[in-house]
């Protein structure tokens, strides 16, 4: 269960951001509420400087190959490793605007590293598990889900909404 704080400020992310989220993962197989949950902790719930002055909605490294991407910049940050947080800077994408930079964390999930979470995960809570396994978000695939639970439920409580094709 999650707080009434996850549930406000869920509910204000999806208010805000939730349109762009769905159109971006249109066709994808991907679960809404999980990636609402992914864009809110790694956006710092859209307040992050990455998202807010380079619309990056999701760390992604410089990738200038990328559709949307028009620079990269340098900043610090923290990074999984060996199941920790550790502090480092990174080279990261700088995106057009927010739908470019939203558009983009759905181009990353689909890559064929992912396809297992997105074609075979029966809930949002799963597929994020499953794309930890995969290795994303840098920590434990408990770790990165138990970040993420409580959003989850949030945002499939208050938007009804599941798997997105």
């Amino acid at each position: 269960m999650y707080s009434k704080a996850v549930k406000d400020k869920t509910k204000w992310f999806i208010d805000k951001y939730g349109e762009g989220i769905i159109e971006a993962i249109r066709g994808t197989n991907l679960f809404f509420p999980a990636v609402v949950a992914q864009k809110a902790v790694e956006s710092g719930w859209g307040q992050s400087t990455l998202t807010t002055k380079y619309n990056n909605w999701g760390g992604i490294n410089c990738a200038p190959k990328l559709e949307g991407v028009v620079g990269c910049i340098v900043l610090p940050t923290k990074i999984g490793k060996n199941g920790k947080l550790v502090q480092s800077t990174q080279n990261f994408s700088i995106f057009k605007d927010v739908e470019a930079g939203i558009r983009g964390v759905s181009k990353v999930l689909m890559m064929d590293r992912y396809k297992n979470a997105r074609d075979n995960a029966k809930t949002a809570k799963e597929q994020i598990l499953m794309f930890g396994k995969a290795g994303y978000g840098g920590v434990t695939p408990e770790g990165y889900l138990a970040g993420m639970s409580g959003i989850i439920e949030a945002a499939q409580d208050y938007s009804g909404l599941g798997r997105i094709y």
